[in-house]
């Protein structure tokens, strides 16, 4: 008896968690539009800086009013106040770890970077992939940038449970898993000598609270909340390049 108790109560949870799926990702809401921040900043006289970015729609942005805007830019933007950089985008939206490996990789590499982005790890979590997978093709897509001797920073998996079109009981799934992921890049920077963007340690609250931070689609996010990207990027990218005062 129960044995079928607890069976029963599985089966109601998956269908509890099927329908909030559904609902997130069925639920009518604007197709807003994708952007490419690729483009130079600065004076072309002063040194150069070759930057890659590979990942999702955290770089394509659906949300913001044009690629300016979009936290990568306004990094790049920073690093040009004492060179010149060239960013290069490879960033498709929806991608997977295994989608970057298989799409931008090659593109990305050849394009012999100083610095790379690499932003993944959100789609994975949501789309249901299993850890273990996602740790064997981060694993696989870090080592083949830190071979190249450029400079590796890593998105890490924010808190994902924030996102305001997913309800409970998802987006405490959502949260959970996105800790577990975000896990998993700070072991394969740790292994290969990479850096993590601490993302989790901006304040969820704040996520969680503040919908000017939010797209209007309520699931992708606003200048406001690239801006705070950036600006969490920053604190990490600053002392790797110099740019602390300590340089």
């Amino acid at each position: 008896m129960a044995q079928k108790l607890i069976r029963r109560a599985f089966v109601a949870g998956a269908t509890v968690l099927a329908a909030e799926a559904a609902y997130a990702v069925l639920r009518p809401v604007p197709i807003l539009e994708q952007f490419d921040p690729s483009g130079e900043f600065g004076d072309p006289s002063l040194p150069t800086m070759r930057v890659a970015v590979l990942g999702d729609s955290s770089v394509t942005a659906p949300g913001v009013d044009g690629p300016h805007e979009i936290w990568v830019s306004l990094v790049c933007a920073r690093l040009a106040q004492t060179r010149h950089v060239v960013l290069q985008s490879y960033a498709v939206g929806g991608s997977m770890a295994h989608d970057v490996i298989a799409n931008q990789l090659d593109d990305a590499i050849a394009f012999t970077p100083d610095l790379v982005f690499v932003s993944i790890g959100a789609n994975d979590v949501i789309k249901g992939v299993k850890i273990r997978r996602f740790h064997t093709n981060l694993d696989h897509l870090i080592g083949r940038l830190a071979d190249t001797g450029a400079v590796v920073v890593q998105s890490g998996v924010g808190h994902l449970g924030t996102i305001p079109r997913l309800y409970p009981p998802l987006s405490s799934m959502m949260a959970q898993r996105a800790v577990r992921f975000d896990r998993v890049h700070w072991r394969v920077a740790s292994d290969y000598g990479t850096t993590v963007v601490d993302q989790r340690s901006d304040d969820a609250r704040i996520w969680h609270n503040d919908r000017s931070l939010w797209a209007e689609d309520l699931f992708h996010v606003s200048p406001a909340g690239h801006a705070r990207w950036a600006n969490t990027t920053w604190r990490t990218v600053a002392p790797l390049v110099g740019d602390d005062g300590t340089g």
